[in-house]
């Protein structure tokens, strides 16, 4: 009898042990895989982190009258594919920073990321645009999150947070694009 008490205590312990075992691994194979990835794009909720490069030009519109529209954008290599979107200040701003509820006042030039070649610009009606963060494409709600007034960001954005399939006038279907912006305000 002691001997078969002794080996149900030892099974008891094994299944205990296994159970256990698989109970942690689970738990932990599941946080692993529910967990929020820093990688998100659609994750509005952090301050995307843009890399700074003072060397490209700020957008101005020409002195001479002409438009920018059809013109390349300055310091802008073209790219035959934009996979995520990139972020790059160009100047910090130290105003008021951009947040998910923000309504901003801003000057922009649009390019194709294909050729350069720039199809809308504020510059260009010498009046700068002011909307709800939330009306604007999906690639501007997430890449101005943070961007200071009196700073100027060019944003690189894929075709999915673009317009995609269905895009305005002047713009090829599933075009990546580029943006440089000004920010004014943001309140």
């Amino acid at each position: 009898m002691s001997d078969k008490l002794h080996r149900l205590g030892w099974l008891f312990l094994v299944v205990l042990f296994t159970v256990t075992g698989l109970g942690v691994g689970v738990v932990g194979f599941w946080q692993y895989t529910h967990q929020p990835s820093s990688n998100t794009q659609s994750d509005k909720s952090q301050t995307m982190k843009c890399s700074t490069d003072p060397t490209i030009p700020e957008t101005k519109a020409p002195t001479d009258g002409s438009k920018l529209k059809g013109a390349k954008l300055a310091g802008f290599t073209p790219t035959t594919k934009v996979d995520l979107l990139k972020c790059i200040d160009v100047k910090v701003g130290t105003g008021a920073a951009v947040q998910s509820s923000s309504t901003l006042t801003a000057n922009y030039t649009g390019a194709v990321a294909a050729t350069g070649v720039i199809f809308e610009s504020s510059l260009d009606s010498g009046q700068p645009f002011s909307t709800s963060l939330n009306q604007l494409i999906p690639g501007w709600q997430t890449g101005l999150l943070g961007m200071k007034a009196g700073g100027t960001r060019r944003l690189l954005i894929p075709s999915a947070s673009a317009y995609g399939a269905q895009p305005p006038p002047g713009i090829p279907a599933n075009a990546d694009l580029v943006f440089d912006i000004s920010l004014i305000s943001a309140q």
